[in-house]
């Protein structure tokens, strides 16, 4: 008689759990943790962490080499020759991109492809919990890329001594880092969740991401170099809405004076009807999905 043949079961008792009940809080900490841990190939293969690693560490080369510029010249040169913290934004909108296009969608349709968003759902979460806890996750990676390498550029530019002038400047300079870098954020994690809630295929997600944005900086350029339309056709671009509401923030200058012709009010409902548009699709496909508990 073979070995499974002979078990015998001693115990069919049934004991009920007895342990912590955490609750919802605890299962949406849970979903953020896997949400970072996943997005960077953490507790996975290197072949994973190469892509958001190269692209979190590329995103602090400006930093580095700018930094590097200062130090070698004199202060005098320095404060001249210093990058705008606005132009640092616009110079990290690729990787933004490839962080973006990469990242988010493996989080989400990972979930949905392997059932364990039906084990999610078995939990304390809800649809709209467990979808806060993934865009919290989303935003915590992405601010990586989009406001630590400013923070780090003016901690560098503050010990050189061409940084802001005093506690309060400094503190005036980080209000503007953290707000440029959720303007990004927000922005580009419900883009990316926008998408993959459209698609389980990794693949097809991160293409739609990358041709979208293309399609429509290509489109608004075509249409503004070829015909007299208004100004505020350049907030159709992906990458211009965004950066427009940045340059707002810390204000026009001769390298990035924005869009002329278009007012603040303007730029920021361009982006708030952008990330609405976005959260709707998401919300409205989580709504209509089936879930298997």
């Amino acid at each position: 008689m073979s070995t499974a043949e002979s078990a015998e079961i001693f115990d069919r008792g049934y004991r009920a759990y007895d342990g912590p009940r955490t609750g919802v809080q605890s299962s949406m900490r849970a979903v953020f943790v896997a949400t970072v841990q996943r997005a960077l190939g953490l507790r996975r293969k290197f072949r994973y962490k190469i892509v958001p690693l190269a692209t979190i560490l590329i995103a602090y080369v400006p930093a580095l080499v700018f930094l590097g510029i200062t130090a070698l010249l004199p202060s005098e040169i320095a404060g001249q020759v210093v990058a705008e913290y606005a132009g640092y934004f616009e110079l990290i909108t690729v990787m933004m991109l490839l962080l973006t296009a990469f990242v988010v969608p493996e989080v989400m349709g990972s979930d949905r492809k392997t059932g364990l968003f039906g084990l999610y759902m078995a939990s304390p979460l809800s649809r709209w919990s467990y979808l806060g806890a993934k865009f919290v996750g989303v935003m915590a990676v992405l601010s990586l890329v989009t406001t630590m390498p400013s923070v780090f550029q003016m901690a560098g530019y503050s010990l050189l001594g061409i940084g802001p002038d005093g506690f309060v400047e400094i503190l005036k300079t980080l209000f503007k880092i953290v707000v440029s870098g959720l303007i990004l954020s927000i922005f580009f994690a419900l883009f990316g969740m926008a998408a993959s809630t459209l698609t389980n295929r990794h693949l097809f997600a991160s293409a739609g991401i990358v041709m979208t944005t293309i399609a429509t900086t290509g489109f608004t350029e075509a249409i503004i170099e070829n015909t007299d339309s208004p100004a505020w056709v350049e907030l159709f671009s992906v990458f211009q809405v965004p950066l427009e509401l940045i340059v707002r923030v810390w204000g026009s200058s001769d390298e990035f004076p924005g869009i002329t012709g278009v007012s603040t009010i303007a730029s920021f409902g361009a982006w708030a009807g952008a990330c609405v548009l976005f959260a709707g699709i998401i919300l409205f496909g989580y709504r209509r999905m089936e879930v298997t508990k």
